[in-house]
């Protein structure tokens, strides 16, 4: 009576032990920002937040990460429970390295995860730029100071013809965010594990890896709270339902 039980035990174990995570490889030779970036602060009188957590961008700092999409999906953490209104920046650099900003779009914040594609909007972004994006987290309206910013570089590659191949060979998201992450394309591998709640875990992972890739090659007091921020959010992220 106890076989069909275990069959389905055994049956259970093996899937959970060939469940693959995401491998996320940094580019080689990668661009890295010459002056700090990541978040301002970690409270501010206006918001109330976590003693844990504060707004976050949700990508790479110690070196700019990359997408192949010319209208790509940014993402942060809003540590914040109560709703306060948020701007979405997105600048430009230009040849002398100098940033111009090409859009600035209201939003209403949410905790915990959020994101923003540019897909609603009439933007598109070129291959071979980089961007700098930037989400602000307005805490109170009659002292700008005490907002809460975060910020992230982005750069547009092209898409390289292996990593094309490889994915149309499979409709399955979580396998393509695979492959995007082990071709170092932050950006298109996060976008597509977030589009479905199930896909949590390998979202966690992807943020885990992150996390410690930074704390490990990158030694400048930025990059490494960021590392220590990331964590702090997967921590409060599994917490949830």
């Amino acid at each position: 009576m106890q076989r069909p039980f275990i069959s389905c035990l055994l049956a259970f174990s093996l899937l959970v032990s060939t469940t693959t995570f995401a491998a996320y490889k940094p580019p080689t030779n990668p661009s890295r920002p010459k002056s700090p970036t990541g978040s301002n602060s970690t409270r501010t009188n206006g918001c109330i937040g976590t003693a844990q957590t504060t707004l976050t961008a949700l990508a790479p700092l110690g070196h700019f990460g990359q997408t192949v999409s010319s209208q790509p999906t940014f993402v942060w953490f809003v540590p914040d429970a109560e709703r306060h209104e948020m701007e979405f920046s997105l600048y430009e650099y230009d040849v002398s390295g100098k940033g111009k900003r090409i859009t600035k779009i209201p939003l209403q914040s949410s905790s915990g995860i959020m994101k923003f594609s540019l897909s609603k909007e009439k933007i598109i972004l070129s291959t071979g730029r980089k961007y700098l994006w930037q989400i602000a987290l307005l805490c109170n309206k009659n002292h700008p100071a005490e907002d809460l910013l975060a910020m992230a570089v982005i750069e547009v590659v092209p898409k390289p013809p292996r990593l094309a191949d490889a994915l149309s060979r499979t409709k399955e998201i979580v396998k393509q965010a695979d492959l995007y992450a082990e071709a170092g394309l932050w950006y298109d591998a996060l976008s597509l594990a977030l589009q479905n709640p199930q896909n949590k875990a390998f979202s966690l992972n992807l943020l885990t890896q992150l996390s410690n890739l930074e704390a490990e090659q990158n030694n400048t007091k930025d990059v490494q709270q960021h590392a220590s921020q990331i964590k702090q959010i997967i921590a409060v992220e599994r917490q949830r339902r």
